[in-house]
């Protein structure tokens, strides 16, 4: 398979809002993730109750949302930031299992840092990750974020704008 670049879009179409519902049902892609176990009805739901194509402001509630989107603009994840104070709090899920393997977690986390450091122009992105999703470890890793300490439950990764920056200096 040819490896795609990766763009964010904040729209969230219908059927972007399908395509969460079923990645959300899918225990391989949630089972490291702190959503609620009922989020696919919550999302099923939402799309029931609401008549409309564009569904952006249902996934932006306490954070923003972005579609992660192949080139041809195809959905296959999504990416949520959450501003804490003087951080951000990013959280990255691949859903199209088929995607996974190919770099495309790593290159959606790049995406996320350029909008949490360039666009928001916050100092220091953090990520709590489960210590067994050793997938997501390697690609939180690979775009520069360090091991800071252990939480209940989960560990935390943190990269501040000056790491991002010294080390798009040497890549």
């Amino acid at each position: 398979m040819k490896t795609l670049e990766v763009s964010l879009r904040q729209e969230v179409t219908r059927n972007d809002a399908l395509a969460i519902m079923n990645w959300m049902e899918d225990r391989e892609v949630t089972k490291y993730l702190n959503e609620l176990s009922n989020i696919s009805q919550e999302i099923h739901q939402a799309i029931s109750r609401v008549n409309m194509y564009i569904m952006t402001h249902l996934f932006n509630r306490g954070g923003s949302f972005f579609v992660v989107c192949t080139e041809d603009n195809h959905p296959i994840g999504f990416i949520k930031l959450i501003r804490k104070g003087n951080e951000a709090e990013i959280v990255v899920v691949i859903g199209d299992r088929k995607k996974w393997g190919y770099g495309f977690g790593t290159k959606a986390i790049f995406q996320g840092l350029n909008q949490a450091f360039f666009e928001w122009r916050i100092p220091r992105v953090i990520a709590k990750i489960d210590p067994r999703n050793t997938r997501s470890i390697k690609a939180f890793e690979k775009t520069g974020f360090h091991f800071e300490k252990e939480l209940t439950h989960t560990h935390l990764f943190n990269i501040t704008m000056d790491d991002y920056i010294h080390q798009a200096n040497y890549n």
